[in-house]
């Protein structure tokens, strides 16, 4: 009992002292104590585990609460588990010789619903012989989980035709670790939790010089489809899949998604919309295939990198993709065909014909977007911001429409050079978004191969920078005046163009100037009362 165990640990004890256990519930400090009166909390017990290790009475312990991780499944599909059942000789490992065991042919995958995998049924497969003693024996008939056989397929992947090893070291260490793996929620809790276990197993066993299979992960957002459902009781609101598991996504109290097939004989007023995750079991899944066949890939891709940030849930509309591809059509394929007829061969040669001084003002302003465009869509690609990558080639395929518009029938010389760079840079810029176009343009302009193995373009940082900038004009720091600036004016030309300024001398009339702070491309505020 726990009186006598106290009695015996009292009696052992060297200093004579008295043992108590304390009830495991959260109590009060002893008032004999030296923390008589602390907090009942983490911190006092830390203080007191500090105290017992200072002078030298025991030490704190982190005890880890471990259990044993099931790998079996009583199921078809798996990877069999290479162990045979032997009355004599017990468990026995199948020979490496017979490896690996290969899963036979069966006429029905479903659950056999006596507990055992379809597997046990097919006395070819289970019965054998004893590696060992030779005399009958059974093989086992459970498969491994995903979490145990498909958690470490990256090594593989490094040497997929090796047949004498799961992998070479020496080639998997060539490409491991994975420089980006990108997942979904599931993934950031569940796989990738076995896969760096794996991982380091391997390392600790000496397989492998790396024990994390992965250096960055991205977790993408969900897709959700607005779903017709139904009101329902509490109790009937939660959907499951066809493994009556959740899908991940939480459910909607009081409302249960309708099936295609359930939906036909609900009246339509009494259906309630609901954004929800996509699903099969929810019935509210869009194919990839079918709006690529409808609307085609790039516009897909366009769509689905721009309409939201990558971590961000997603709302599907086909309304959406058709705005991509009317993008794709009207601002980016005709504005290339129209112009491409000017495309000059050798305008790189020619560069220099496109210095700023040698440029109107028109020009420069297109070629300076065209170099921002290249510097804030490789920025954002780069860090997965691909929606604003995407509006800022927006942004400049508008630029490009209103340069067009001012051009003559027969653009100038410098025009046609200006075009040229437009026309090669435009199918580099859109490639990672649009492929398909992008080679399209590629090819129409002669040249060989596909731009995926191309180089981005570098952006000209001198031709990228603005040469004006918008200010704002504050009296007593309210706005009242945004003008357009050539850019490193001085302060006390900054101040003469305020308070030369039309609008800005209206306000003034009556009051007298005390004060004028001036900050060079960024404001001009004027005290005065």
């Amino acid at each position: 009992s726990e009186n006598q165990t106290e009695a015996e640990m009292t009696e052992a004890l060297p200093t004579g002292g008295v043992m108590t256990f304390f009830p495991p519930e959260p109590g009060q400090t002893s008032p004999t104590c030296p923390f008589s009166g602390e907090p009942n909390n983490k911190e006092t017990v830390k203080k007191v585990i500090l105290w017992i290790e200072e002078n030298n009475i025991g030490r704190g312990i982190v005890n880890y609460r471990l259990r044993d991780w099931l790998i079996s499944r009583q199921r078809y599909w798996g990877c069999p588990i290479p162990i045979i059942h032997c009355e004599f000789c017990g468990t026995v490992p199948v020979p490496e010789k017979d490896l690996p065991v290969l899963l036979p042919d069966v006429v029905s995958y479903a659950p056999t619903g006596t507990g055992e995998s379809p597997l046990a049924s097919i006395d070819s497969f289970v019965n054998v012989a004893c590696p060992t003693c030779g005399k009958n024996a059974k093989r086992e008939t459970d498969t491994m989980a995903g979490s145990a056989d498909s958690s470490w397929y990256f090594l593989r992947f490094t040497d997929p035709q090796n047949s004498e090893a799961a992998f070479d070291p020496t080639i998997a260490a060539g490409w491991m670790p994975v420089d980006l793996y990108v997942g979904g929620t599931e993934h950031a809790v569940g796989h990738l939790l076995y896969a760096r276990f794996w991982t380091k197993v391997l390392h600790d066993a000496g397989y492998i010089p790396f024990d994390e299979p992965f250096m960055h992960y991205r977790n993408q957002g969900m897709v959700l489809a607005n779903t017709p459902g139904i009101e329902v009781k509490k109790d009937d609101s939660v959907q499951g899949n066809e493994d009556g598991e959740n899908d991940g996504d939480e459910p909607i109290e009081n409302w249960k998604a309708l099936k295609p097939e359930e939906r036909e004989s609900v009246p339509e007023e009494e259906l309630v919309w609901r954004w929800v995750k996509m699903s099969k079991s929810k019935g509210n899944v869009v194919t990839p295939d079918e709006m690529a066949e409808q609307f085609g890939t790039d516009s897909l891709r366009l769509f689905c990198l721009f309409v939201a940030p990558f971590d961000e849930v997603v709302q599907w509309s086909n309304d959406g993709i058709e705005n991509a591809n009317r993008f794709l059509r009207n601002r980016v394929w005709r504005q290339w065909l129209d112009a491409r007829p000017h495309f000059v061969e050798n305008w790189r040669e020619r560069v220099g014909e496109l210095a700023n001084e040698s440029l109107s003002e028109t020009e420069r302003k297109l070629r300076r977007k065209l170099h921002q465009t290249i510097a804030k869509m490789g920025e954002d690609i780069e860090n997965f911001r691909f929606n604003t990558a995407i509006s800022a080639l927006m942004e400049f395929t508008n630029e490009f429409s209103s340069f067009r518009n001012s051009l003559s029938a027969e653009p100038t010389e410098t025009q046609k050079l200006l075009l040229s760079e437009v026309l090669e840079t435009l199918p580099l810029l859109i490639s990672p978004i649009a492929p398909h176009l992008a080679d399209e343009f590629w090819e129409r302009l002669g040249k060989p191969g596909f731009t995926y193995k191309l180089s981005y373009p570098v952006p000209d940082s001198v031709v990228a920078t603005e040469d004006e900038v918008e200010i704002v004009v504050q009296i007593n720091g309210k706005l009242r005046e945004r003008l357009t600036i050539p850019l490193g004016l001085d302060a006390k030309a900054l101040e003469a163009l305020a308070l030369g300024n039309e609008r800005i001398k209206n306000e003034l009339e009556g009051k007298t100037i005390r004060k004028v702070i001036a900050v060079p491309d960024k404001l001009v505020n004027i005290v005065a009362g």
